[in-house]
């Protein structure tokens, strides 16, 4: 036999389904949001540092000159070292889907199917023979050849040769070694094959290698740092040219910056999502409460307490919990590891399989159970204090509602009487919208927040492009050149402006560098550019200091990753850097903002001073094209490369990259792609919510004034006018809530913009500011609104006198 107390509780879940299902769906969803949010960050975390120790990646890089097999042998004998094996890398070019060939790293080992270190798996075909290549599935989709195609890459000389494709790889270790979390979205293609197919590239020496990768056995950071130290001079004691080494932990993934930068905020938006699934379960309570005040005093006339009292309905929260963890839970799970499926090749990791992960569900349990009695606490102890002298005579609530009756008629609802020409069915419409301020402000602060956050969105994506667009101010060229070897810059000039659309040609000096910091220890890649001085291509974003003027020689200017990892460097000060094998001094004149944590070390200096320290005083590599016609488009600017790759070809000049400005640009948005789409789904949760609180709020609405509406009907009011009495309440409070949105959007995006930021880039945003996410949210707002109030006006249409006099 079931006992009285939760005979009420099913009583009262039953008797009005409408209201248990809003409630139960408001939980779940803020149970849903937060599951989705932490199993995604959990399952990452765990995933992609699992994955990545599996493939036993390096602790170091050395770029070397060409080294043998003996060589390794005597790394691998150093103190500290792990395993050391040998490869080879040449960048070249390799023909695309679009016709259009793009820059390659191609890369030898001894064998791929056994590499003791950065190990590469399969996701489809097998390893390649001689003659055969298997390329990374990051940008394999940029190419038209499929498994068994043949795939075009261009040599050095110009010469082309045919491999055939064979594999699909997984190598989770791209962008390892950039200096930066972006290197994985601006890394090339990557290919694989044997070093017997080396020779058909026509490279010298086949079998030996020009890189060295290390691990060690031991993986904190000043124990890397000092083995690097120790194996490059080791090398170099052995004649041996090490020409860049290169650092980095064994458990950290590349890609987890993008990761870790971001939780923070969606994890207090996932919350926020629960605190706005709350307000519902508040404001049912308190109608609840209100409607059974004389079953409450005839619960006490019989001699229950107040907390047994409140103990029933604690009891029927404790049921909606349960019920909404039921359908948030496993849909959490399923939509989770849908979107990780996903994510896998985005964020390139390997996804160890579908589990339940324990420490979210405990938490979904854990505000199943309690975020419903915190919600409610106060309007349940509310509830349940008064005396059974005033539950069963209603003396207090009559005497409150002829208050806040009189109140309003005297201080609201006065004006609009004098307003003849507004009908009695709207100005009731007007004074039930404020009839309830508590529950109307509840209201309104989920749906408010809700339109805030999904307006924010938008306004945090344009945030997001307008901070990267700062960027393109170091990439104001049309076309970036990059050729195989320095040619005189009289000549290239000569070529380039001969191609029809030219209209200024620069010339760029560059130099391989490593930071060398005071205790000697280095390893750190810097990219050293030196462009001409005032050069009209590249307009920096200056923190601190000053720019590369004319004069200067051992100045230099640093991008802000300096500054963010090591934060004593000041202007004024000294820090050397080792410039293609020497150790050279630099005075710091400024810092520049770049792309903060997302990109590598990046610095410019004068070109005179650094063309005569690489003994290429009047020769480069590297040159910037700017059109005769202003600014391009990106299919513009593709059309000028193709000309002057074309025309350079001719004259025997070997490319090694040419990219347009706008492609530069576009890369350094890779990666943010999912950040948006995560805030655009919690915008969805957000409104949802809203919406659902406010088809809460109706219903109560509606079932409070059962007797009005009967009244109302037993005077004449057809179906029409009461619809569209609801309806008008509903859409009321939908505006407002627009209103107060929109109001809120811009503080939340701007906090919103400023964290992301200095999370990634370690600066403050740009606000940006789009009309989109408000004209949106308007549409969406209205049809949530009446599709929230459509149900609950249906309801009061319905009711019949017969019903009206038998309602209690």
């Amino acid at each position: 036999m079931i006992r009285p107390r939760w005979q009420k509780v099913f009583s009262d879940l039953w008797s009005n389904r409408t209201r248990s299902l809003l409630v139960i769906a408001s939980i779940a969803v803020g149970l849903f949001a937060i599951g989705v949010i932490l199993m995604n960050y959990l399952v990452l975390q765990a995933d992609m540092r699992t994955g990545f120790l599996k493939v036993n990646p390096a602790n170091i890089y050395l770029q070397t000159s060409l080294v043998n097999e003996d060589t390794l042998k005597s790394v691998a004998t150093v103190p500290g070292v792990q395993q050391a094996m040998g490869i080879r890398t040449v960048r070249l070019r390799v023909l695309n889907s679009k016709g259009e060939w793009q820059s390659i790293d191609l890369k030898a080992v001894a064998n791929l199917e056994t590499m003791p270190i950065n190990q590469i798996s399969l996701q489809e075909g097998r390893f390649p023979g001689e003659g055969e290549i298997v390329i990374d599935r990051n940008k394999v989709d940029e190419l038209s050849a499929r498994i068994g195609d043949m795939v075009t890459i261009e040599l050095a000389s110009g010469k082309t040769r045919n491999l055939r494709l064979v594999g699909i790889t997984i190598d989770l270790t791209i962008g390892s070694f950039s200096g930066g979390g972006g290197g994985f979205f601006q890394a090339p293609m990557q290919g694989y094959l044997t070093r017997d197919t080396l020779k058909q590239l026509d490279l010298a020496q086949p079998y030996r290698y020009n890189g060295i990768m290390v691990r060690l056995t031991q993986n904190e950071s000043d124990f890397i740092q000092a083995a690097a130290v120790e194996i490059a001079n080791k090398l170099e004691n052995n004649g041996v040219s090490v020409t860049s080494t290169r650092t980095s932990r064994s458990d950290v993934h590349p890609n987890s910056i993008l990761i870790e930068t971001i939780v923070v905020v969606l994890i207090v938006l996932g919350m926020l999502t629960v605190f706005l699934s709350g307000s519902l379960v508040t404001n049912t309570l308190q109608a609840l409460l209100k409607q059974q005040t004389q079953q409450i005093g005839i619960m006490k006339s019989i001699g229950a307490s107040q907390w047994q009292v409140a103990e029933v309905y604690m009891a029927l929260l404790l049921v909606f919990g349960l019920l909404a963890f039921a359908i948030a839970m496993p849909l959490a799970h399923l939509v989770s590891f849908v979107m990780l499926e996903f994510l896998a090749d985005s964020l390139n990791f390997v996804l160890e399989g579908r589990r339940l992960v324990m420490e979210v569900v405990a938490l979904q349990a854990a505000l199943a159970l309690l975020m419903p009695q915190i919600a409610a606490w106060v309007p349940i102890w509310q509830g349940t204090r008064i005396s059974v002298q005033e539950a069963l005579s209603g003396i207090q609530q009559s005497h409150k509602k002829h208050h806040a009756s009189k109140t309003v008629q005297k201080k609201t609802w006065r004006p609009l009487g004098v307003a003849r020409r507004i009908s009695k069915p709207l100005i009731i419409s007007l004074r039930n919208t404020f009839r309830r301020k508590g529950r109307l402000a509840l209201t309104l602060l989920t749906l408010s927040l809700g339109g805030a956050i999904f307006i924010a969105t938008f306004n945090v994506q344009v945030s997001l492009n307008e901070f990267i667009d700062r960027l393109s101010n170091y990439f104001l060229a049309d076309v970036n050149i990059t050729l195989q070897r320095p040619y005189r810059i009289e000549r290239i000039e000569q070529i380039v402006k001969q191609v029809p659309g030219v209209g200024q040609v620069e010339a760029w000096a560059v130099a391989r560098a490593e930071l060398i910091m005071d205790d000697g220890l280095s390893g750190e890649r810097v990219s050293l550019l030196a462009p001409p001085v005032n050069s009209p291509l590249i307009k920096p974003i200056l923190i601190e200091g000053r720019w590369i003027r004319e004069g200067d020689e051992n100045a230099i200017t640093l991008n802000e990753l300096f500054t963010l990892r090591y934060p004593q460097l000041r202007l004024g000060d000294t820090i050397h850097l080792n410039v293609n094998g020497k150790d050279t001094a630099w005075t710091i004149v400024g810092f520049f903002q770049l792309a903060g944590r997302n990109g590598g070390y990046t610095a410019y200096t004068s070109p005179k001073y650094l063309s005569s320290l690489v003994g290429l005083p009047n020769s480069t590599s590297v040159y910037r094209v700017v059109s005769d016609r202003g600014r391009l488009s990106p299919r513009q600017q593709q059309e000028l490369a193709n000309q002057i790759e074309a025309h350079l070809a001719q004259e025997d000049i070997a490319i090694s990259d040419i990219n347009t400005g706008s492609y530069i640009s576009s890369i350094t948005t890779e990666g943010f792609a999912t950040l948006t789409a995560f805030l655009l789904f919690l915008a969805v949760l957000t409104a949802l919510v809203g919406s659902i609180g406010l088809a809460g709020t109706m219903s109560m609405n509606v079932m409070e004034r059962t007797r009005e509406i009967g009244v109302m009907r037993a005077i004449g009011a057809s179906n029409r006018v009461l619809m569209r009495m609801v309806l008008v309440e509903g859409m009321l409070i939908g505006l407002l809530s627009y209103a107060i949105g929109a109001a809120l959007s811009f503080p939340i995006s701007q906090v919103l913009s400023d964290s992301i930021c200095y999370s990634i880039f370690g600066a403050p945003s740009v606000f940006g500011f789009t009309i989109n996410g408000f004209v949106l949210w308007f549409g969406v707002m209205l049809v949530l609104a009446f599709l929230a109030s459509f149900l609950p006006a249906s309801n009061a249409a319905r009711l019949t006198i017969r019903e009206v006099l038998a309602y209690e």
